[in-house]
């Protein structure tokens, strides 16, 4: 977990180059086997988070676990901590966007939006030839600096996981692919570990729902 006195997993980006995010610049890392990128939105709903989720996919919607300090007091937000104890930023006289305007709240009233800071998603579909695909990713509310992501999956013929993580240009929407060979015909399952979680422009921690799903593989 990301807070002023540990470094987290997603190490010394946020403390060094996260800090001075310009509104577009931050390549961001992704494990070697797995396709990552920004995802288009297709569809807005009123209200909620654009959604870019795939036919089919089961979404779940992401909380806020904690505040990253010096992210958050970097870009004008302070910290406070709500009566279950849970910290959350709050924007200052100071706060700007990551384009470096006056901050404005933008489509989360009273800094709540569908799922409080966003949804994740996953979808399993088989393509034949016992290969599968996995698809994975999470819409935001507001934009992110900072990720990381992990799957699990299992079938009769075994089970493994695949990573992604590293910096964000700011984006509010990210999607991942994970191709899968099986040894037959089978059962697969995966879901999106518990621990995943995005690091977001004001440092809030963005936290999956932990979506997984299960199709036929053939």
């Amino acid at each position: 977990m990301f807070s002023e006195k540990a470094e987290s997993r997603f190490g010394k980006l946020a403390f060094s180059a996260l800090i001075a995010v310009p509104a577009v610049g931050l390549a961001f890392a992704t494990a070697p086997l797995a396709s990552a990128q920004p995802f288009s939105p297709t569809t807005t709903p009123s209200n909620a988070v654009t959604s870019t989720a795939p036919a089919g996919a089961i979404v779940l919607p992401m909380t806020v676990s904690g505040v990253d300090h010096a992210v958050a007091e970097a870009h004008g937000f302070k910290v406070v901590t709500e009566p279950d104890g849970t910290e959350r930023a709050v924007p200052t006289a100071s706060a700007t966007n990551p384009d470096g305007t006056p901050y404005r709240a933008g489509i989360r009233p009273l800094n709540q939006i569908d799922g409080d800071c966003g949804d994740s998603y996953l979808w399993i579909h088989s393509v034949g030839g016992y290969n599968s695909e996995i698809e994975t990713g999470f819409d935001l509310g507001t934009g992110a600096v900072a990720y990381h992501w992990q799957v699990n999956r299992s079938d009769n013929w075994g089970s493994d996981s695949h990573s992604w993580g590293g910096g964000l240009g700011v984006d509010e929407h990210w999607h991942g692919e994970w191709d899968i060979h099986s040894g037959g015909a089978t059962w697969e399952t995966a879901g999106v570990v518990a621990s995943s979680d995005v690091l977001l422009w004001d440092g809030e921690l963005c936290h999956t729902g932990a979506p997984s799903d299960t199709t036929w593989v053939f």
